[in-house]
């Protein structure tokens, strides 16, 4: 198998950030007022659309957990609400300020700069690197738990998801922020919101914090989870349920970034630059210096991205503070200078909003210089002259029905130098129709891309593993490895830099078993595993990713097996797919077809047949049909209704005696509806296969000559000595044991089958008859004359263990002599020579 395999050498998208769209009907939920009982109603709702299946409800003021992805060695990417680090900087969870109602402050980051801050429940990703907190978002110095710390204050100058409807002075802060405006709930006082833990279906944590949203009516849920791939990917997902009425808004999503392995506490403002993934797809920030110019160690790389279809339309890299409204892009190039008024990225009820800040800046463009390598070239700032970097994101405005559910999903990932964000993307294309449709007998090119997105680093392939689905059948000739069956299992043991990708490609068929093994909704599934390891440390980790694949439900549709038993050695076993046997077994056949679609078979012929090689030969009168038998594998079976089992049987003799193995595929040819030509053909599901076994090793001759050929002679009254012209056939043996043996031959001119001729004998007095040139190691003639006796055909003998061993050469042509007597009558003559072997001693 040969798997089609290319590395371009392009910058793809780092991660994916994703936004979908969904509908879906409920009852509506009488809303008086925020409580515990009704917000948990709410999140159940919510629950059945964000993969979670086990969330449990944390109460009382709980603490936040922390859920970890591993990069390599002992780094990790972290992901938590709230608090994730004590005061000396090593990772530590138990902030429970999280589900505590969030408010609106200030915080001072340089002489003429502020920004506005939400306190409690912040999203907060990070780097775990050897147990030491590695802030990828903005921390402030004390935000932190325990003694003297301010836990409340994680990630406090990040607004996280806000819903904008129309333009907003304090843009996202006081009037539309999602947190700072969930309704306290009733029964709790001071309590905004119900914390939730529990697994994917990997068995990696996943939280959630849901409340009611007031403004707009709505409740509202927010999930943080790993990537299902296994990558170093944190999923940032906002789930929108609207039981009551039709609402409007538009999603935004703002972060303070922060890379910096000293947790923020020595600089309040990260100078980071901040690039553009191209094709529209986001950005991404490498680490920069502290305030002394000193390069940060080690060095840290974050992407944001929306890869996926229906991501996140815009986004906009910007600095942090004043102007503090998150659809400004900042100052240009002091911090006396007026805002930026191109770009920016406003609220818009327009799709074709030509206010879209950084979306279509191309790949690598600086997102906080403008005018990049012109003269008018300048840099983004603050207030202050800095560049406080951050960024917001922006989807369309979003029309909500009643009782409907809507999510939006950012991802996020993060990696230090060294170490690689290998991802993988599994797709397939239908390469006999493009109008969305996959059916039975198609073609299915399935690509599995693997990327490296890391810092400094190497990212190598050990296996890639990909067993079909019932219903998909690998087309050998496609791939690389076609090993356990129906299964792509190969070692590329390539090495993928960064911004690198490789790929791999097969074909598959949707094969006719196909509509019985789909899924409720119509659907197959096809899953694929990759595993690698950052090169030259021994992490391997496993990738997967899955496509569903629906598939129609044909007219005709069938099953057509073939099945087997031995009968010598297990009469009364279970037909299967695969038996072994040896020489002389007798093989049982079972061959069903049953269809149950709306199309019926008017006109059916079973065709089969065993090859010369096949080393099986079948039974005679073996073939049974319909209550009659055949000799051979030709059966016309007319028409066959549908919803019954119909069923062929035939038996078959093994004849090889070498090991081998040989599958057996039988053949419908039929007509459909009303149709009595054969039109059509169909083969088994799989191949019936027995597996020949080497035939216990006995001592034997296997093969013999079937003539001796001396041509024809006028004796003329002389008396005449023949050498042979040919000999007809082989003379074989098999000796078991590894020891001196002989090969011999005898003729008994007054025994049963004397040379003669209508019941003549050839020689009539006691003279010699037959003579064989016996074999000696120098070669010269020996000829020995043949009698009842056996005489060795070789003088020296052999020796040792042979199988299937061929000694034609020792009686072959020019090594046979007969006697022809002068008086001898004209005729045809026969006669019949005997051979023996048996073991010798040793001398």
């Amino acid at each position: 198998m040969k798997v089609i395999k290319s590395i371009p050498k392009v910058l793809l998208a780092f991660l994916t950030s994703l936004f979908v769209f969904f509908i879906f009907n409920h009852s509506e939920i009488p809303i008086h007022a925020a409580s515990s009982d009704a917000i948990n109603t709410s999140a159940n709702v919510m629950a059945q659309y964000d993969g979670i299946t086990n969330w449990k409800l944390q109460r009382y003021t709980p603490s936040n957990q922390i859920g970890e992805i591993p990069i390599g060695g002992n780094v990790s990417l972290g992901y938590t609400f709230g608090a994730a680090r004590n005061a000396s900087g090593k990772v530590t969870g138990g902030d429970n300020t999280i589900t505590l109602s969030s408010t609106i402050g200030s915080a001072k980051l340089g002489p003429n700069s502020s920004a506005p801050t939400i306190n409690n429940s912040k999203i907060n990703i990070f780097l775990n690197n050897n147990g030491k907190y590695y802030g990828i978002l903005h921390q402030g110095d004390s935000s932190y738990i325990g003694s003297g710390g301010h836990p409340e204050r994680a990630s406090d100058t990040s607004i996280d998801f806000a819903l904008i409807t129309g333009k907003q002075d304090s843009y996202f802060y006081n009037d539309m922020n999602v947190l700072a405006n969930l309704e306290t709930i009733s029964s709790e006082p001071g309590s905004s919101k119900l914390f939730y833990t529990g697994t994917d279906a990997n068995g990696r944590p996943a939280y959630k914090l849901a409340g009611y949203y007031a403004k707009k009516s709505v409740f509202v849920q927010i999930v943080l989870k790993a990537d299902p791939s296994g990558a170093p990917i944190v999923w940032r997902e906002l789930y929108v349920y609207n039981p009551n009425g039709p609402a409007q808004y538009q999603t935004f999503y703002g972060e303070d970034t922060g890379l910096n392995p000293n947790n923020n506490l020595t600089d309040t403002v990260d100078s980071v630059p901040m690039f553009a993934i191209g094709d529209k797809k986001g950005l991404y920030l490498r680490s920069g210096a502290d305030s002394n110019g000193v390069n940060y160690d080690p060095a840290s790389k974050l992407f944001i991205t929306n890869d996926v279809a229906g991501g996140f339309k815009d986004f906009m890299g910007r600095t942090l503070t004043n102007p503090g409204n998150w659809s400004i892009k900042g100052r240009s190039g002091s911090g006396n200078a007026s805002s930026i008024t191109n770009p920016t990225l406003p609220w818009t009820s327009s799709p074709n909003e030509t206010q879209n800040g950084d979306t279509n800046l191309p790949a690598n463009s600086n997102l906080l210089v403008l005018n990049e390598n012109t003269p008018q070239e300048y840099k983004v700032v603050d207030s202050d002259g800095r560049q406080d970097s951050a960024y917001t994101l922006r989807w369309p405005q979003t029309n909500s029905a009643s009782a409907s559910v809507e999510r939006f999903v950012s991802k996020i990932g993060a990696t230090i130098s060294g170490y690689a964000i290998p991802t993988m993307k599994l797709t397939y294309k239908n390469m006999n129709r493009n109008d969305g449709t996959n059916q039975v007998n198609d073609r299915l090119h399935f690509n599995i891309s693997v990327r490296n997105d890391g810092l400094n680093s190497n990212w190598t392939i050990s296996r890639i593993l990909n067993a079909m689905p019932k219903g998909l059948t690998i087309d050998p000739k496609t791939s690389v490895s076609l090993t356990n069956g129906n299964s792509i299992d190969y070692n590329p043991n390539s090495s993928i830099e960064v911004g690198e990708s490789a790929d791999f490609s097969f074909d598959a068929i949707i094969d006719n078993t196909a509509p019985y093994n789909l899924d409720s909704k119509g659907n197959l599934t096809n899953k694929a595993s990759v595993f690698g390891n950052n090169s030259g440390q021994n992490d391997t980790r496993e990738l997967t990713d899955s496509v569903t694949i629906p598939v129609q439900i044909p007219k005709f549709k069938y099953r057509f097996t073939e099945l087997l038993r031995n009968e010598t050695t297990d009469p009364n076993g279970t037909f299967t797919n695969k038996v072994t046997a040896q020489k002389d077994d007798i093989i049982d056949y079972k061959v069903d077809f049953v269809s149950n679609g709306s199309s019926i078979v008017s006109n059916a012929y079973f065709y089969n047949k065993f090859e010369a090689d096949d080393g099986l030969e079948l039974v005679p009168n073996s073939v049974a049909w319909n209550g009659n038998n055949y000799n051979t594998m030709d059966v016309p079976m007319g028409a066959l209704r549908n919803n019954q089992t119909y069923t062929v049987t035939f038996k078959a003799k093994v004849t090889g005696i070498s090991q081998k193995t040989t599958s057996n595929s039988a053949s419908l040819i039929y007509g459909l509806d009303g149709d009595t030509g054969y039109s059509n053909r169909m083969d088994v599901e799989e191949p019936a296969i027995v597996d020949i076994q080497d035939a216990p090793q006995t001592t034997a001759i296997t093969e013999v000559p079937s003539g001796i050929d001396f041509g024809s002679v006028n004796s003329a009254g002389f008396e005449r000595l023949l050498k042979n012209i040919s000999t007809t056939g082989n003379l074989r043996i098999t000796h078991a044991a590894d020891s001196p043996f002989q090969v011999s031959v005898s003729y008994d001119n007054d025994g049963d089958t004397p040379i003669s001729s209508n019941g003549n004998k050839l020689v009539q007095d006691d003279g010699n008859t037959l003579l064989l040139n016996q074999a000696k190691k120098d070669t010269t003639d020996l000829w020995k004359p043949l009698n009842a006796f056996p005489t060795a055909i070789n003088f020296d003998g052999f020796n040792g263990s042979y199988k299937d061993l061929d000694l034609t050469k020792y009686v072959g042509k020019n090594k046979w002599q007969l006697r022809v007597p002068a008086n001898s009558q004209a005729g045809q003559y026969n006669g019949q020579v005997t051979w023996s072997i048996e073991d010798t001693l040793a001398e």
